[in-house]
């Protein structure tokens, strides 16, 4: 098992915690976790099972891993994880139900 990554990016007022780390050979996985407030958000794991005969594996892996990171913290800069956000993480102007229809409707007509 390789040592993997651990980092914590503070995203709309709320800060993320991202793991990465290597199953072991038993298991050939790389995992990156996103959580908040230590609930995971997003798991992604890449298996790299075609690699345990390669002859610099542990190399291959370790920089496997570093990418996968290093994508998970840039797609959560990027925003791309908004969508998993509670609503009351989320930017959201304070108007009402009849407001925010006729904001739609103005937008449908336009």
């Amino acid at each position: 098992m390789i040592v993997g990554y651990n980092t914590d990016i503070k995203y709309r007022n709320e800060v993320f915690h991202i793991q990465t780390e290597d199953k072991g050979q038993t298991n050939p996985l790389i995992e990156t976790l996103v959580y908040l407030h230590g609930e995971i958000l997003l798991s992604r794991r890449v298996s790299y099972a075609h690699l345990l005969a390669a002859a610099e594996k542990h190399k291959t892996v370790k920089s496997l891993m570093k990418a996968q990171h290093d994508q998970v913290c840039s797609e959560l800069k990027g925003g791309g994880f908004s969508h998993l956000l509670s609503m009351d993480t989320q930017n959201v102007e304070d108007i009402t139900l009849d407001e925010m229809v006729l904001e739609y409707l103005q937008k449908q007509t336009h």
